[in-house]
């Protein structure tokens, strides 16, 4: 016998799935590597219910909103853990979700955006990443005030971006404005002011300006060590970027240590397999190279050559750094004949994702032909590993 108006009391199963698992998902999954483990267990149950959301004829509003949140987090849950291709279709549908809900212009549709761009940044597709950081940017311009915190964001990625298409020059006024707006907002000690320090610096160095860059990124680690504690994953790549400026001023002995400590932090916080582990192989095989110690790099090299083909596919702009180096510590112990190929991989994968313009392009046409001049000269015997050729490095984002 009904009592009332039986529709008021329906309950839709899946909506009442998507919003409990909302509410039990940790929201700050990029910076908090305490969530990690809950969404570790979140993960199966998020992509099973949110799968059923395609085949609702009429998803409400809530229902909707709730699946893209969900899709959205578990995208970045993804990404913070190397898992870039398995992410792109949940950020790309969290977005699309965003826009279906709210429209094109909506200030929610920017943070969807955000994310997405920086994940197509981290999977090596530069020129849409910049496409999209366009975008927002535009949005935001309309939905926020131009000293927003977001909006500091924002810039910040495109910075990023445009460093990655080899633009330090146009990079760096974005830089400045963001973290100017971060020091307004936060002041000077806050994580966010943190990251954009982070930016700023590695345009700088881009730029040759190593000094300006060391000081700003060793700030930028005095921050996070200060707000997290010494083994955060964020003061590990604030350790590596400090690093690769000491070793660009030729102090690679005071280098090292810096590596090593970053290379035991990824491994801790991300596990063995991750390209953050991968990274910091790759550098740390660099300070080896410096002390002509080849024959101790290579085994890093190889091992971050693996880590990364795995984590990004093999003609990811990333895979280039341990190829290259690779090839220049094959040159060094006198192996011209596995150099040369390897050097010709990492050139081929520079150039289809940047063009043969862009500035690690042309460094490593230098090592190849540095290479093969030496292979015509030797027949491809042994070398003695003089000749003029660059060890390229990798950065840390955050």
């Amino acid at each position: 016998m009904s009592t009332g108006d039986d529709s008021a009391a329906v309950i839709h199963p899946l909506g009442v799935a998507l919003q409990l698992l909302r509410a039990d998902a940790p929201v700050d999954v990029m910076g908090d590597p305490g969530s990690w483990p809950r969404w570790g267990k979140l993960l199966p149950h998020v992509l099973a219910a949110t799968s059923h959301l395609d085949q609702e004829d009429a998803p409400g509003e809530e229902m909707l909103e709730d699946g893209s949140c969900l899709f959205g987090e578990a995208g970045a849950y993804l990404q913070v853990h190397g898992q870039l291709h398995h992410a792109l279709p949940l950020c790309e549908r969290a977005l699309s979700i965003t826009e279906a809900v709210h429209g094109s212009q909506h200030p929610d549709v920017v943070a969807s955006l955000h994310h997405l761009t920086m994940l197509l940044a981290d999977l090596g597709r530069p020129k849409q990443a910049r496409a999209l950081a366009l975008r927002a940017l535009a949005i935001a311009d309309v939905t926020h005030r131009s000293d927003h915190p977001l909006v500091a964001i924002l810039l910040d990625d495109l910075a990023t971006i445009l460093g990655d298409l080899g633009k330090p020059k146009q990079a760096r006024p974005l830089a400045e404005r963001a973290l100017s707006i971060a020091e307004a907002a936060y002041g000077s000690a806050h994580p966010d002011v943190a990251k954009r320090l982070n930016t700023l610096a590695l345009i700088l160095r881009n730029l040759g300006k190593l000094e300006q860059a060391r000081v700003l990124v060793e700030r930028s680690l005095a921050i996070d060590e200060a707000v997290y504690g010494p083994r955060h994953p964020n003061v590990g790549g604030a350790l590596n970027n400090l690093a690769l400026m000491l070793r660009d001023l030729g102090k690679p002995e005071q280098a090292r240590p810096l590596f090593e400590r970053a290379l035991s932090i990824a491994e801790a916080t991300f596990g063995r397999d991750h390209p953050h582990v991968g990274t910091a192989l790759n550098n740390l095989a660099l300070t080896l190279g410096d002390a002509g110690r080849p024959d101790q790099a290579r085994p890093l090299l190889e091992r971050s050559l693996a880590i990364t083909e795995a984590a990004y596919g093999s003609g990811h702009p990333e895979v280039a750094n341990p190829l290259a180096n690779l090839a220049m510590v094959l040159r060094a112990l006198g192996d011209l004949a596995q150099a040369r190929p390897l050097a010709e991989r990492a050139v081929a994968i520079t150039e289809a994702a940047y063009g043969p313009g862009h500035p690690f392009a042309v460094m490593l046409r230098a090592n190849l032909a540095v290479i093969m001049g030496e292979s015509g000269h030797r027949g491809g015997g042994r070398t003695s590993g003089r000749g003029r050729a660059g060890w390229p490095s990798a950065r840390r984002r955050r």
